[in-house]
């Protein structure tokens, strides 16, 4: 059986021509990952190229920041298939961010059948920040999903380095944690 999985991409990218060839490139398969595809399938490229081009169709969602398409330079795009495929989703992913290394790539991503879901932050084709909610109480609910993006959407709408301000959020949430911890040292009661 396989199950379906959720792709939200946000998007930072350097300018809006930047954007715009992101999203452009974000729906065509590169020559690598179609010959990788078609070595793994043992099948011609060509047999499978219609089928990898459907594959691959991240939508765009909307502009983040600006709206405007003429100034906007970040964007969300989502997609969802099978699981099944998720190697050649994240080949794709992690090949059109090293084509733009400057952009930076955020992905949450979701399973609601088996209950996971995680995030990461990709650059240059890299990942550069992970994490995953593998033990979700409740099917398809965000259980333990801190919001790793916030510090690296905080540096590009500062115009800051990428990764400058990572120690401070880690900091700054453990001491969050640790406040609420000692605020609510008892469990709460159940009904």
């Amino acid at each position: 059986m396989s199950n379906w999985l959720d792709y939200e991409l946000h998007v930072l990218a350097s300018s809006p021509s930047e954007i715009n060839q992101i999203a452009e490139r974000l729906k065509q398969p590169s020559t690598r990952l179609s010959q990788s595809v078609a070595e793994k399938f043992s099948q011609p490229a060509s047999e499978i190229a219609n089928g990898l081009k459907d594959l691959i169709q991240f939508s765009a969602t909307r502009n983040l920041g600006h709206l405007d398409v003429t100034v906007s330079k970040a964007r969300s795009f989502s997609l969802s298939f099978k699981d099944k495929f998720h190697g050649i989703v994240d080949a794709h992913v992690f090949e059109v961010s090293e084509v733009f290394p400057a952009a930076v790539f955020l992905l949450t991503y979701y399973d609601t059948q088996f209950s996971y879901s995680g995030k990461m932050v990709i650059r240059g084709g890299e990942v550069i920040q992970q994490i995953l909610d593998g033990k979700q109480p409740a099917q398809g609910v965000p259980f333990c999903l801190p919001d790793i993006f916030a510090p690296f959407q905080a540096e590009y709408y500062g115009e800051l380095k990428c990764g400058s301000l990572w120690q401070e959020w880690r900091e700054k949430m453990a001491a969050a944690i640790g406040k609420m911890k000692d605020q609510h040292p008892h469990t709460l009661p159940t009904s």
